[in-house]
């Protein structure tokens, strides 16, 4: 059986090397191989950018750099191609990196004549084949999942609208009197129906995201009198739980081009987040001010529950919540923080968080000041 010809890439400053492995490759026929050569690690960077040869054999050694810092400079599980590294000596340690970073396999150089070479490369390719073939069937389930779930989210949130509807028509009097008993359970039914609401509107919002179906419109503004404004509509939810809010800004305006609609989507939840777990009769305070770095930063500060230096790493992944003397009662999906970390990503901006348990929580949003 006749196979096309394969084209390999070797990156190795070492001319005698290049020389040594032409000779081997030339003895492998079924399928050919067509060997080109690079010596400069900086001019390989941009060749392996192309990703225009089968197979990349990379020198560990290269001068300065190594074949695994070349090799950081890549997303190698995702790429079509095998890459091998080839050393001068056999090291446990060193196969163990490149296997993290998502190498096929290693050579030894002097070690393998044409029989090895040949299967190490034939096998490389056949692997690489089957891990890209298995992460295309993840990526579909992904996004089979990730579709159903917002179809699914769609179909439930119109019943749970209608209902919402005919509830409160039922309250506001439409079909006349309702004894107190009668207006106690409708209030209930009303309140759980708005849980079921926030539920599938968080999951919803979610799948957007992961389906990379939402749609950013930044405009530009005044952001410290578009955050006093949303400061000021989520002030009445505060007072209820006879909490204080203290917003702090510069007096000189601050521009940034942003979309208002999920930005403050985003903000309003931490915000919310930060009076939920806080107890009654504290202070929040909104601070926002310009640094000399170009970017804006958005601070709001608690004196509630806490989070442990053990739970960071869990603040900002779906369905994930970490566990509090309130959380209980305050409920939630664990979607809230994971679809706000993401909107400000598509801001180009990071959310950063300090906190002691029993001492409060700081959520630090910085975006890019246009």
């Amino acid at each position: 059986m006749i196979h096309k010809p394969l084209s390999l890439l070797l990156v190795d400053d070492d001319e005698d090397d290049y020389l040594i492995l032409k000779g081997l490759l030339a003895k492998i026929t079924n399928p050919k191989i067509k060997l080109d050569w690079i010596a400069d690690p900086n001019q390989a960077l941009s060749v392996i950018g192309q990703g225009t040869h089968d197979i990349y054999l990379i020198d560990y050694r290269l001068g300065p750099m190594s074949g695994l810092d070349l090799l950081a400079n890549f997303d190698l599980p995702v790429r079509e191609q095998p890459f091998i590294i080839l050393t001068g000596a056999g090291d446990s340690r060193l196969e163990e990196r490149a296997m993290l970073i998502g190498a096929a396999d290693y050579l030894v150089k002097g070690s393998f004549g044409v029989d090895l070479l040949s299967r190490v490369l034939r096998y490389s390719l056949q692997r690489k084949r089957m891990e890209i073939q298995r992460l295309q069937h993840l990526q579909e389930i992904n996004k089979s999942k990730d579709e159903f779930i917002s179809l699914a989210s769609h179909q439930l949130r119109t019943p749970a609208t209608a209902v919402k509807q005919y509830i409160g028509m039922l309250l506001e009097g439409y079909a006349g009197p309702l004894a107190e008993q009668q207006q106690s359970y409708l209030q209930s039914a009303y309140s759980s129906n708005e849980r079921q609401l926030k539920i599938v509107d968080d999951i919803l919002r979610v799948a957007q995201i992961d389906l990379k179906k939402l749609r950013m419109r930044p405009e530009s503004c005044d952001i410290t009198v578009w955050l006093r404004e949303l400061t000021e509509d989520i002030e009445s939810i505060m007072v209820d739980r006879k909490q204080k809010l203290v917003y702090t800004a510069p007096k000189l305006p601050i521009v940034a081009n942003i979309d208002k609609l999920y930005l403050g989507m985003a903000l309003t939840n931490l915000l919310d987040n930060a009076s939920k777990y806080s107890n009654h009769e504290t202070a929040i305070t909104v601070s926002i001010e310009s640094d000399t770095n170009g970017l804006l930063q958005i601070s709001i500060q608690d004196q509630g529950v806490g989070i442990a230096a053990d739970d960071f790493d869990k603040l900002f992944v779906k369905f994930s919540r970490i566990p509090n003397p309130v959380s209980v009662l305050v409920g939630g999906t664990g979607l809230g923080l994971y679809w706000s970390n993401e909107i400000i990503h598509l801001h180009q901006g990071k959310i950063e968080v300090s906190s002691e348990l029993n001492a409060g929580t700081t959520f630090t949003v910085s975006l890019p000041q246009s």
